[in-house]
């Protein structure tokens, strides 16, 4: 085999590996840690640098999409991705793209900032 051969098959495994890894199922405590983590960002505002409200909500809706429980999340999913598209959010929309986190979470977004617990 020549070098060239070799080193797209080397990519090609080393995708196909991160790929896997990035996939797998997410479990109910890490979508509900994200989601906690969420509320407190919406409270803390979106910064200065890098929109960490915006890649909050990617995160969550990534890991929302990989969650296989009792809870269909797919609706909260999607609408967190287009949030974490957009260039605009607010506490209402929010609130409104989480209902099915909040209640396999047990409880509302942002009620971790407000009242404690840990994110």
């Amino acid at each position: 085999m020549g070098l060239r051969v070799r080193t797209a098959c080397a990519l090609v495994i080393i995708g196909v590996v991160l790929v896997g890894c990035t996939s797998k199922p997410a479990t109910k405590k890490d979508v509900c840690k994200n989601f906690d983590r969420l509320g407190v960002q919406l409270f803390q505002g979106n910064g200065i640098f890098g929109n960490p409200l915006f890649h909050r909500a990617d995160e969550l809706s990534d890991l929302a999409g990989r969650y296989h429980g009792a809870n269909d999340l797919s609706v909260d999913a999607k609408a967190l991705h287009d949030i974490a598209e957009s260039d605009s959010t607010n506490g209402d929309e929010l609130m409104s793209a989480t209902r099915h986190l909040a209640d396999l979470c047990g409880h509302p977004l942002g009620t971790n900032a407000l009242f404690g617990g840990n994110p």
